[in-house]
């Protein structure tokens, strides 16, 4: 009997840490009852991207209103040209007519003073002939019986027939010069016609100019101001998205200080129950598996089309942080867990499409996970404990894509995390990676 006493007094100590250990593991649990879960911080995420793909939809829209805007800016200064030339045209057709209207009168006076000459050729020619021919038997007589012989007679007939002849002839200058220069007259008129049917023409096109461009105006203020709403409209998405992160920082903060102090709860538990002679070990007090914080390649291409950092989206042609490293796999190829842990996130997961997010506990004091995105398939649960190396999918295209290829993350308590150097030497890169 005082051997079994004895042992059960050795046994004390033992049953004691055992039992403070899950006094301590148990001490946890009311805070948990309403601490931060991965699936309330998946949803979050999940929100997060949806405001995100909202964003970048009335960005698009945004885009497409500028660029539809532009268009019609550049047809308005073609109109503003065309414009601009047809009132200069206007202005030398009205200097043309000016001009011809001053030639006109010009001719028209100089038609009135051919007429004049012309009238008074004609009176002085018809006076001559008059006197003629009330005195023409008395002067042919008075010129018989005053020349010498007949041959004088004669040449005195042939005078009075030439002078007779330069009447005519002058009287006929005259009107040929009346008549070219009311042709010259008439031939500005015309060309003044065609200008002022220009002068219509011209005033009828620049009339419609004139709407089309106050039209294109109109249409450019209205456009305007369905920017202004819509990037009024952006902007709130974005405060709403900003809001978004910093909730989401703020609750993987908390998830990580959870983590933390049942991390410790549960070495304490452990460094109890081994002082106590126990040989319990122990996985995370959710029951998931520790990674070793020696990540391994997800995949067999080693190809980067896009590394960590800041980048233009090639989709939404947005400036933003690149949280991961794109591998240029081909469709199909395997994915492999670049650590053991347990697998939180499996399924559509909004710009990530399907993907599969690994929970590989605290290494060195700091929380890790892995996730790939894009996934064509998937190998795995959410729940299931996956080691290393282990096939967990296969390459594709699913969410927000250009084409085939693997998203990889290393992300810590802090976020995402630049991992380039864990694998600095065995990678290659694209020119505009």
């Amino acid at each position: 009997m005082q051997m079994k006493k004895r042992q059960n007094t050795k046994r004390l100590p033992a049953l004691l840490s055992a039992f403070l250990a899950a006094v301590m593991i148990i001490g946890v649990l009311p805070a948990q009852v309403f601490a931060v879960t991965q699936a309330e911080i998946d949803e979050l995420e999940r929100r997060k991207e949806a405001i995100e793909a909202k964003v970048e939809e009335k960005q698009a829209v945004v885009d497409e209103l500028e660029e539809q805007q532009a268009g019609v800016m550049e047809q308005k200064k073609a109109l503003d040209d065309r414009n601009e030339f047809l009132l200069e045209q206007l202005k030398i057709n009205a200097e043309q007519i000016a001009l011809y209207d001053a030639m006109i009168e010009e001719k028209a006076q100089e038609v009135e003073a051919a007429r004049a000459l012309e009238e008074e050729q004609l009176q002085r020619y018809r006076t001559r002939v008059r006197a003629m021919e009330e005195n023409g038997r008395g002067n042919v007589l008075a010129m018989l019986l005053q020349s010498n012989s007949l041959g004088e007679f004669l040449t005195a007939i042939d005078d009075i027939g030439e002078i007779m002849e330069s009447d005519k002839a002058l009287e006929d200058a005259y009107i040929a010069a009346r008549e070219n220069t009311e042709k010259v007259k008439a031939e500005y008129e015309a060309v003044k016609a065609d200008l002022e049917e220009k002068k219509v023409e011209l005033g009828n096109e620049q009339t419609e100019i004139e709407a089309q461009i106050d039209e294109a105006a109109k249409l450019i203020e209205e456009i305007q101001n369905n920017i202004d709403e819509h990037e009024d409209e952006l902007e709130e998405l974005r405060r709403a998205q900003e809001e978004a992160e910093s909730t989401i920082e703020k609750k993987i903060a908390e998830l990580e200080e959870q983590k933390r102090r049942e991390e410790e709860a549960r070495q304490a538990a452990q460094a109890a129950a081994s002082g106590g002679g126990g040989g319990v070990s122990y996985n995370n007090s959710d029951g998931s598996v520790m990674g070793t914080g020696n990540f391994a390649w997800p995949c067999a291409c080693t190809y980067i089309t896009s590394r960590v950092g800041g980048r233009i989206h090639p989709i939404s042609g947005v400036y933003k942080y690149h949280s991961g490293m794109d591998i240029g796999c081909q469709y199909g190829d395997a994915v492999w867990a670049s650590d053991s842990g347990t697998v939180i996130v499996a399924g559509e997961n909004g710009g990530y499409g399907n993907c599969v997010m690994i929970d590989h506990g605290y290494v060195n004091g700091d929380n890790y996970y892995t996730l790939y995105g894009h996934l064509s398939s998937i190998g795995v649960s959410v729940g299931q404990s996956v080691s290393q190396g282990q096939y967990i999918g296969a390459v594709g295209s699913t969410g927000v894509s250009t084409g085939p290829h693997l998203h990889f993350e290393i992300r810590n308590s802090s976020g995402p995390t630049d991992f380039n150097w864990r694998f600095e030497g065995m990678l290659t890169y694209a020119d505009d990676a």
